[in-house]
């Protein structure tokens, strides 16, 4: 078992040490005005998209490379317009339409501003490029693709006072946009867009996220137990992202990240010493729950900063019901593979007692190494 822990500890290590230490979504608002012109801003991470790698794919090698080789910036943005306007498309009622691009950054830009953020906070480059259609008169539908490299995209697309709608488009699945009198209430379509980001932030984009819920997990006495403190642990997070979300509290900045890692540790060293009492366990993800909601706030905050209330609020609703549910498929998955593992002749205890202290040597390394980013030290 040992030998099987190691083998694990030393695949996934590298991983989190090369990621990127933070990302965010990109985030779009399209507005088509009385004339049918159709005004895109999309807000994304450029070094990313410049290297071919969504933010969360990126590493800080790949991306130091970029900013710091003689010349390749420069290079890089020149093909990143292209790019961006080859995959950057638009039908209008199954007919395409061409795109004009505005305005893209400059590789003057990008560096002035990743250098203004700090050494420990260089990326992600959060920058506009801003496009423009013409829409046919009379359009019901429009369809929008985004490219590949910028993965999901948080849009929220306005037609006068009319018609607006939210949606997350998905890399490879395009946004349809109903925008005229005949069309059908979008209100399914974007719940369901909305479940699955919050499920994606989770499943699988969210390890440390997985590794909490393991832990609360393999600190319980029954899966119903385990199943209280993930609806818990949804709760408290639900709070400090709606908070930031709606403006009521700052964003928390790149310091959150090691104390969710933080978190991670604690929950794995509490359940693998098991002397916790059952409300205890319920404190603890709440109260961990509010650290990783502001964890969650760094990547929502900046593309709902332009949105109305209400929308932010049916966001929020649709978001946190898919973390939940992505939080269940976890546990869910978690006792399945504990299962396994004792039909093999282990002890229950030995193997808890095992993952537990994986969890929390990796929570607590993760947090070292966050906290030596923060301060330059990587």
């Amino acid at each position: 078992m040992r030998r099987v822990f190691l083998l694990w500890l030393t695949a996934l290590l590298p991983t989190l040490l090369w990621a990127h230490p933070e990302w965010k979504e990109a985030s779009a608002i399209g507005v088509i005005d009385e004339r049918s012109s159709f005004a895109l801003t999309v807000k994304f991470d450029v070094p990313s998209f410049l290297v071919g790698q969504t933010s969360k794919d990126a590493s800080i090698k790949e991306l130091d490379a970029l900013m710091y080789t003689p010349g390749r910036l420069a290079v890089a943005v020149a093909t990143g317009r292209q790019q961006f306007l080859a995959g950057l498309r638009l039908e209008a009622d199954g007919k395409p339409v061409a795109w004009t691009l505005v305005s893209f950054p400059s590789a003057e830009q990008i560096s002035t501003l990743s250098a203004s953020q700090g050494e420990a906070d260089r990326y992600p480059v959060m920058m506009n490029v801003k496009c423009t259609a013409t829409v046919p008169v009379g359009t019901q539908k429009l369809v929008l693709l985004f490219p590949d490299a910028l993965g999901t995209v948080f849009t929220n697309l306005r037609k006068g006072m009319e018609f607006q709608t939210v949606m997350a488009v998905s890399k490879n699945e395009p946004g349809e946009f109903q925008i005229g009198d005949d069309s059908v209430a979008t209100d399914n379509q974007t719940i369901v867009a909305l479940l699955a980001d919050g499920f994606g932030h989770v499943l699988p984009d969210g390890w440390d996220h997985c590794l909490f819920m393991l832990a609360m997990f393999l600190g319980a006495a029954s899966l119903r137990q385990a199943l209280g403190r993930s609806l818990v642990f949804t709760l408290g997070h639900s709070i400090t992202l709606s908070a930031v979300a709606l403006g009521w509290v700052g964003n928390p900045g790149a310091w959150i990240e090691p104390f969710i890692a933080l978190t991670i540790g604690l929950g794995g060293l509490m359940a693998y010493r098991g002397t916790a009492t059952n409300r205890q366990m319920l404190v603890v993800p709440a109260v961990f729950g509010l650290v990783h909601g502001l964890g969650f706030a760094a990547a929502v905050s900046d593309r709902l900063q332009d949105w109305d209330n209400g929308s932010i609020v049916r966001i929020l609703i649709g978001f946190n019901v898919g973390v939940e549910l992505a939080q269940i498929a976890v546990i869910l998955m978690s006792a399945a593979f504990l299962w396994t593992i004792l039909r093999t002749g282990l002890t229950e205890t030995k193997v808890r007692r095992t993952l537990c202290l994986a969890v929390a040597i990796v929570g607590f390394g993760v947090m070292a190494w966050r906290v030596a980013g923060i301060a330059g030290l990587v």
